[in-house]
């Protein structure tokens, strides 16, 4: 039997592969002194063909190192995650999203311009992206708040639910301003699966990082 033979078992990294690699060194290892135990002496073995196999378990154990130390810095950080998650459960929270709920005739967004605005209008939409109401809204540089009364573009009381708003604002030169919006919204619940947990609001869900403030309980 060869010692490259044994020397091409070595596993990838993985959880639970330390056993195998020792395994399959301890394998290599026994070959390697049988094989130098009964070399002809008018043809050595190859130094060159060994050390190169021992490199390579080396490098083998190394990245099964370095994988076991990524899994347990991710465990740790999910279980940040989690704990962070449930931190929020019955807050009010300031959320990074165009979206906010209806509720008791009242919808209200803030949005912040990067400069002075010299055209704005603003644009509510309902869950199907239909414009439900439209406001001129104030020009200035810096955060304003926006308070929608419910009121449709028909005249008639738009139903609760959620709705976006939408900021169309030109600066001085006539280049289009994009608008940081942000809403308020109670957590409610927190999920956990595949990925990031994320936080159920009444805007619905949303990721951990739009959270931008906690406003109180």
């Amino acid at each position: 039997m060869q010692v490259a033979a044994a020397a091409s078992a070595a596993p990838s990294a993985s959880a639970g592969a330390f056993s195998t690699l020792a395994g399959n060194i301890d394998t290599f290892l026994t070959l390697l002194t049988t094989q130098l135990r009964n070399q002809d002496p008018l043809k050595p073995l190859d130094t060159e063909k060994f050390t190169s196999q021992l490199v390579q378990f080396a490098s083998v154990e190394q990245s099964i190192k370095t994988n076991s130390h990524l899994e347990a810095l991710i465990a740790l950080q999910g279980a940040s995650d989690r704990q962070s998650a449930l931190a929020f459960l019955g807050r009010e929270a300031v959320i990074a999203s165009d979206k906010a709920a209806l509720t008791d005739g009242r919808a209200t967004w803030t949005y912040t311009l990067p400069s002075d605005a010299r055209a704005i209008s603003i644009s509510v939409l309902n869950d199907k992206g239909v414009v439900v109401a439209r406001s001129a809204g104030a020009a200035a540089a810096g955060a304003h708040e926006f308070s929608w009364n419910g009121v449709a573009l028909d005249g008639a009381a738009a139903p609760p639910g959620v709705y976006r708003l939408a900021v169309d604002a030109l600066g001085a030169d006539g280049s289009k301003l994009t608008a940081e919006i942000q809403s308020a919204a109670r957590v409610t619940a927190a999920t956990f699966g595949e990925g990031a947990p994320k936080l159920e609001t009444s805007i619905g869900l949303i990721e951990l990082d739009q959270i931008r403030r906690v406003t109180g309980e």
